[in-house]
């Protein structure tokens, strides 16, 4: 991962970047030990597609109020992304307002879909 970055553009998130995981209290019966892994792989694939669409949307520093998993900080590293987890809140708030940056609490979006909008960088 990269110590210093210049030109960066910040990315303030205020959820976890962790593999996907049910809700609490959801049951899934599985027959097949096949469609287990198949789950297994999906959850993964969802973290990996909301740390993509974050890099995607240009940016080269995350600042993440909750954890990032190694599996995401993996991706974030083969990207050349600067990532920092457990950020203090207040500190984020203040990063957010001194970069021009917004702190995202979820990727989704109106219509439901998981976007991330370039203009929330600071």
């Amino acid at each position: 991962m990269p110590k210093k970055v210049e030109n960066c553009k910040i990315a303030c998130v205020d959820f976890n970047l962790n593999k996907f995981r049910m809700q609490m209290g959801v049951q899934v019966l599985v027959q097949d030990p096949d469609n287990l892994d198949k789950i297994r792989q999906r959850e993964m694939d969802i973290c990996k597609e909301r740390c993509q669409k974050i890099i995607d949307g240009g940016a080269n520093v995350i600042l993440c109020a909750k954890g990032i998993d190694d599996f995401a900080l993996k991706y974030f590293v083969e990207a050349g992304v600067m990532a920092v987890r457990r950020v203090k809140k207040g500190d984020l708030r203040n990063i957010a307002k001194n970069t021009g940056a917004k702190v995202i609490v979820s990727l989704a979006d109106m219509e439901g879909e998981e976007t991330f909008d370039p203009a929330d960088l600071g």
